[in-house]
């Protein structure tokens, strides 16, 4: 049976085989050397996919050969000449019994079908039929099919057809094999019972269509493959010097059935590309790429894909001396997503001095989690550094970090917008963090986790820094420098960063005015910012001023150097012994000293001081004898996140 046929069936259902006449049981005479002619017909359509009137047609070929086994022997028989496509004579020994099992081809039930190869794209010629009519009471005039089955007491297996539709990324231009593989072996090999994880096919002169697609075609068993809820099946397509792969979990259990053609459309979006460069993974959420070398974290740049998400995973500590850094993610749109899973492990001696950004990432988009940065230094001579970020998230580009610790120096020479882990953030959630840094800077906007919110702002808490901050300018907090944005919070926070500069210092943050305004009690008053500082300790040694002149200058606070009336401001806490050094026109004009401040928000605004520009918040003075520790169990930190244990919390 040489010759295949695709065709579009006119009518609902398949042809009958009308002019298959059935014959009587008693078994003809023998031609003189014993044996006798059976007749055989195939139907019109077969394969078909319910509903779709689609279907192969499938013909005779000669050499073709058909095997029956009766109740005591299989004879195998030839097909004669003179047949047409669909009906043929075949000669060959009687054979005894009252049920019999009629197999083609005739080594139908052990046949395998790896190996299969597909001449060009869509092209079904390499395709095969078999099938099996089991325990029906007639042999010497049948049909391959089911209603035929039926009526003789018997069942049809028939092999089944997989057609992939595949959606190519634009890169592909040569397909030279295609895949589809499972964990578990859950595929037949063939119409027996072994089973393989994986179908395969190659491809001859496989080139995509005009719109990037593929199309494969396989036989598959006549054995229905029951593929179970949760399954997830890999698509792997060999190109020119890559393997691309995508994988599809099925969310409810499916069959691949025998007798049908079973479609797989697959779409063009999330192909990784399988690569020798890292220890293990394909860059997906179930199995992200595995770094284990300074030489495999250099490849992350070149794997990140414009409008997707690549996976990364640390499978050991990396020390990443002498290798100078360039960040991931620099350039816009800034669209190269990441996730990146440091599994605990830790990065020495990471160093960055990148013209536009100089951090790990540059922007974030995504998430980070689970890594400690141990002795990390950044050099900035531009706008915009921390040794995650140059920004955490940007517009419609979201990024969170849980779990994360840096420790390392940062230095910039020009421009605003620092901080321990990112010099702006735009669109962050950061918890369960810390920074311990030493920042040298010269612009303002400066913080111990980040310099300045942006855009939709940013959420910070369970966070704590320590180290110091120094800046010729102004604005500096401990945790954040600036917040700028409605909405933007910093609870459950703690720092003993030291800081230094000419103004606008806080324990926490040191500016939270709004955009546009300036140190004023009246401006102050009618800001619209309405951030939430709440639950924080200011335990720093030191919070001091470098101005030189003898002016009197905007305010500095233990918690905020200066907030707007808008703002929520909650159960925080300050050192008692903290050192408070204002400039020297403040401290003359008397009214910015530290003391204690209840609680406030919009409906009932914090009592400033008498200065001019006196618009500090301070909290409240722990005890004298209070260790950080208990402040923060007094107050309600979660013994979840926190290990009280010691003088101070460690995160667990």
């Amino acid at each position: 049976m040489k010759t295949i046929k695709y065709i579009v069936a006119m009518l609902a259902g398949v042809a009958a085989l009308s002019c298959v006449k059935e014959a009587g049981k008693d078994l003809p005479a023998p031609e003189a050397d014993g044996l006798i002619t059976i007749k055989a017909g195939l139907p019109e359509d077969v394969l078909t996919k319910a509903g779709a009137h689609v279907g192969f047609s499938w013909y005779w070929g000669e050499g073709d050969k058909i095997a029956v086994t009766g109740a005591e022997d299989t004879q195998i028989y030839k097909i004669k000449e003179g047949f047409t496509p669909k009906y043929a004579e075949f000669v060959g020994r009687p054979v005894k019994g009252d049920s019999f099992t009629i197999s083609f081809p005739d080594n139908a039930a052990t046949a395998d079908w790896t190996g299969q190869t597909q001449a060009g794209n869509d092209s079904y010629a390499h395709l095969k039929y078999a099938a099996q009519l089991s325990d029906v009471d007639e042999y010497l005039s049948f049909a391959f099919k089911p209603e035929w089955a039926a009526e003789h007491n018997g069942t049809i297996k028939q092999t089944g057809v997989m057609k992939m539709v595949i959606a190519l990324p634009d890169t592909v231009t040569a397909v030279n094999n295609v895949s589809i593989a499972a964990e578990e072996a859950i595929f037949f090999k063939g119409n027996g019972d072994d089973k393989v994880k994986k179908l395969e096919l190659a491809v001859t002169g496989g080139v995509p269509a005009p719109d990037h697609s593929f199309t494969a075609w396989l036989t598959t068993s006549w054995n229905d493959v029951t593929v179970p809820a949760g399954t997830t099946l890999t698509v792997s397509v060999k190109t020119k010097g890559e393997t691309i792969e995508k994988d599809i979990t099925f969310t409810e259990e499916a069959v691949l059935m025998g007798g049908k053609v079973n479609n797989f459309v697959i779409d063009a979006t999330g192909w990784s590309i399988l690569t020798n460069r890292y220890a293990s993974g394909k860059g997906t959420a179930e199995k992200p790429w595995v770094i284990v070398t300074p030489e495999q974290m250099l490849y992350m740049a070149e794997d990140l894909v414009a409008g997707e998400c690549r996976y990364f995973k640390l499978g050991a500590d990396i020390d990443m001396t002498g290798i100078e850094w360039k960040p991931l993610n620099a350039a816009g749109p800034y669209d190269k997503q990441i996730d990146f899973d440091g599994d605990n492990h830790t990065i020495a001696n990471f160093s960055c001095s990148a013209a536009s950004y100089p951090s790990f990432f540059g922007v974030l988009y995504g998430k980070c989690y689970d890594v400690k940065f141990q002795n990390a230094t950044i050099q900035a001579a531009s706008k915009g550094c921390g040794i995650l970020g140059g920004y955490g998230g940007t517009g419609g580009k979201p990024c969170e970090v849980n779990n994360v610790h840096v420790e390392g120096t940062i230095t910039s020479t020009a421009g605003n917008c620092v901080g321990g882990m990112f010099g702006t953030g735009r669109e962050a959630t950061i918890s369960n963090s810390s920074a311990n840094v030493v920042i040298n800077c010269v612009g303002q906007q400066n913080g111990g986790i980040i310099g300045v919110d942006a855009g939709t702002g940013v959420t910070i808490s369970n966070c704590w820094t320590s180290g110091s901050i120094t800046s010729t300018a102004s604005v500096v907090g401990g945790i954040c420098g600036e917040l700028l944005v409605v909405n933007s919070s910093v609870t459950n926070c703690f720092s003993t960063m030291t800081l230094k500069t000419q103004f606008y210092f806080g324990g926490i943050v040191g500016k939270a005015n709004g955009s546009g305004i300036k140190g004023q009690k009246a401006n102050n008053a009618n800001s619209t910012i309405r951030a939430t500082i709440a639950d924080c300790i200011a335990w720093n040694n030191e919070l001091t001023t470098n101005c030189t002149d003898a002016n009197e200058h905007y305010s500095n606070g233990a918690i905020i150097g200066s907030t707007g009336q808008k703002n929520t401001l909650k159960n925080c806490w300050r050192k008692a012994a903290l050192v408070f050094n204002d400039c020297a026109g403040n401290a003359a004009a008397g009214g910015y000293a530290p003391v204690d401040q209840d609680d406030a928000n919009p409906d009932n605004p914090l009592v400033w001081g008498t200065g001019t520009y006196s618009c500090g918040y301070h909290g409240k003075a722990a005890g004298a004898t209070e260790t950080l520790s208990q402040v923060a169990q007094r107050i309600g930190w979660s013994t979840d996140i926190w290990d009280f244990s010691g003088d101070t919390p460690k995160l667990k």
